[in-house]
Parts: structure tokens; C-alpha cells; sequence
């Protein structure tokens, strides 16, 4: 089974507090992109709270 990187999805987003979710679609490519950028910025904030110990 292949994936189409360029299907549509929607991405929602939903905080306490927020009056709505926040929805957009992006293609699956993007999804993948984003997720790596998120990885990376969990990485990042790991380092610098071990750093501040």
C-alpha cells in the first residue's frame, strides 16, 4: 500500500481555552515535515531543561 504525499488532510487543533479547534489541511507531505519539525523542537527543549539542571 502506497501513500500519496500529496492527498489532503485535515489537522486540527484543539486547546483548553480556545473557543473553537483550529483546523487547517495540508498534504501529507507537510504533515510528515511538520511532525519532524515538532520532533525537533521537543529535542531542543529537552536539551536546554537538562542544561538548566
Amino acid at each position: 500500500m502506497d501513500i500519496d504525499p500529496d492527498e489532503i488532510v485535515t489537522v486540527e487543533l484543539d486547546c483548553d481555552g480556545w473557543p473553537s479547534p483550529y483546523a487547517r489541511d495540508i498534504t501529507r507531505r507537510q504533515l510528515g515535515e511538520l511532525l519532524l519539525l515538532l520532533d525537533d523542537m521537543a529535542a531542543e527543549t529537552e536539551t536546554a531543561q537538562e542544561d538548566a539542571a
